[in-house]
């Protein structure tokens, strides 16, 4: 037997080119919205079903979920200069907005951010929305799915940093608006996934 090592050979550049393949959808994959405790693991690629400590979230609107991002940016204008000579992002911030459509427990528990209440044999819930215990921090994820493809994005440690209001009206189903904000932990703020997805192999 050979002790020779072989050397690996180098790498191929990607070619990109215009295709339609890559042009994505934002179909649900499955339940499509997911939340967790702050850093419960997230699934490991795109084919991966959820870990079952991820609670699906229920329907949303018709609008589905929305990633957001934003950032502050320190221009650096030389005198000799009368354009930036350099820019350096100083804040950035990334959001998820979807609206809830299902009244439960959780979808309450998040909208109120409340701890989540015991539902008791009947489905009845009782909770108090107390000033001293909001900031709670969650894990949350979209998966969406067109062509075979799937497009998973993922907050391992979010908070509630708004919510809209609840209009109750005749005819109209009772919404729930949530804004959640990733938070950085350990140099990381999301995780986002592109790949196969669990049909399309």
């Amino acid at each position: 037997m050979s002790d020779t090592q072989v050397e690996p050979g180098p790498q191929v550049a990607p070619v990109f080119a215009i295709s339609s393949n890559e042009v994505n959808v934002g179909t649900p994959n499955g339940a499509g919205i997911y939340l967790a405790p702050e850093g419960t693991a997230p699934p490991t690629d795109t084919i991966v079903a959820w870990p079952a400590a991820w609670n699906i979230l229920g329907y949303t609107s018709a609008d589905g979920p929305t990633v957001g991002q934003a950032t502050t940016k320190q221009d650096f204008t030389a005198w000799q200069s009368m354009a930036p000579i350099r820019s350096v992002i100083t804040a950035r911030e990334l959001t998820l907005h979807f609206v809830l459509w299902q009244l439960n427990e959780l979808t309450l528990g998040l909208y109120f951010d409340c701890d989540q209440p015991t539902a008791d044999v009947s489905g009845a819930i009782s909770m108090d929305v107390v000033t001293a215990k909001s900031g709670h921090r969650y894990a949350v994820g979209i998966d969406t799915s067109d062509g075979g493809r799937a497009l998973r994005v993922i907050y391992q440690h979010a908070t509630l940093s708004d919510a809209g209001d609840m209009p109750i009206q005749r005819g109209a189903v009772v919404p729930l608006e949530c804004t959640l904000t990733a938070l950085e932990s350990g140099g990381k703020m999301a995780t986002v996934m592109l790949g196969p997805d669990r049909t399309g192999g």
